[in-house]
């Protein structure tokens, strides 16, 4: 009897293509879950971003042109600037408004319902006391008690209770006039 030969390269074959399969297998599982950890990652920075444009679009924004008034004795009585938003996303309560005005000198803080703070909407698109997008309200703060003399810088700094805040600094220029309203860029 002859003894036959075995032939084990077809056995080889399908070994080699068993585990090629696996390492296929094993490297798209490992696809899957870094393409799955991928999304993870973008839909958070997406939420992250979200955030952001929201607590920015609470910011206020001041107008360029403040009007401004020196009383009889040279101190500086009144001052007027706009304010609106500075997106359209939020709306800032314009009844929760606190103003402060500094200088090197004094602090003055005018708290929310403060009988020196006048506010007059130029545009306005609801009846509410929330500031929009679109709409415009006239500030005007009676800041004779600060002491601000020309020649002096100050600044104000307008905060809202959900936190927006804007500020603007200006100075008084030298030889003006008193009881007259003038611009300060």
């Amino acid at each position: 009897m002859l003894r036959e030969e075995r032939d084990d390269r077809a056995f080889t074959g399908l070994e080699a293509a068993i585990i090629f399969i696996a390492f296929v297998v094993v490297a798209s599982v490992f696809a899957y879950i870094v393409l799955g950890m991928g999304m993870i990652t973008a839909q958070k920075n997406q939420e992250v971003m979200h955030a952001a444009l929201e607590e920015a679009g609470s910011a206020l924004r001041p107008g360029y042109v403040v009007i401004a008034r020196l009383n009889s004795s040279s101190v500086l009585d009144t001052v007027e600037f706009d304010l609106e938003t500075a997106t359209d996303l939020a709306a800032v309560d314009m009844g929760s408004m606190t103003y402060t005005i500094a200088t090197k000198e004094t602090l003055v803080t005018f708290s929310p319902g403060d009988t020196r703070v006048t506010e007059n909407w130029r545009y306005q698109k609801d009846a509410g006391d929330f500031l929009e997008a679109g709409e415009v309200v006239t500030v005007n703060l009676k800041v004779d008690s600060a002491g601000i003399r020309p020649g002096d810088t100050f600044t104000i700094e307008m905060t809202a209770a959900g936190g927006a805040t804007a500020s603007l600094t200006r100075t008084i220029p030298t030889g003006i006039e008193t009881n007259v309203h003038f611009e300060i860029f």
